[in-house]
């Protein structure tokens, strides 16, 4: 069975995924550091990330058809299936590692998207709270539109 180019293509994954966590890394001390002016343009590198992991799991997705096939499963046989019959142990072995490797780096990839998630949503209700404190605290409209209620009196301690 023909696996070399599976197995680079399954390195090639591996190494996009890490990216992928790099970048989510990287968000989270851009949130937790308050520095609202650097999402974009990480929000635009994870973006990039995504597509090219994207990509390189479509072409790691025909890979594993086309060896299926030539083992006689289905193409849209798993991986995991694919490395059970593989003749050599050393394929067995290297498709079943790269794709423990894998699911350990999406399930930390998983981690660091709840995390950022929290963080947002902690950033956002601080934010909503020291606006309502201001009296321009935001509301959404069912045609999620944001409404800004009227201005109100405010007193200020002056001694504060």
């Amino acid at each position: 069975m023909g696996l070399n180019a599976l197995v680079v293509c399954l390195f090639e994954e591996s190494e996009a995924l890490e990216h992928l966590a790099f970048k989510l890394e990287q968000e989270q001390l851009v949130l937790v550091a308050g520095r609202p002016r650097l999402l974009a343009r990480n929000s635009a590198e994870f973006e990039q990330a995504v597509k090219a992991l994207a990509e390189v799991s479509r072409r790691r997705e025909q890979l594993v058809a086309d060896a299926a096939g030539e083992v006689g499963l289905a193409p849209t046989t798993t991986l995991s299936a694919l490395a059970d019959v593989a003749s050599d142990e050393d394929e067995r072995r290297v498709l079943s590692e790269r794709r423990q490797v894998m699911r350990s780096q999406v399930a930390r990839i998983n981690s660091l998207c709840a995390t950022n998630r929290e963080i947002l949503a902690r950033n956002l209700a601080a934010t909503t709270d020291a606006l309502a404190m201001l009296g321009d605290s935001p509301t959404y409209t069912a045609a999620a539109k944001t409404k800004v209620s009227a201005p109100r009196s405010r007193m200020l301690d002056a001694k504060a």
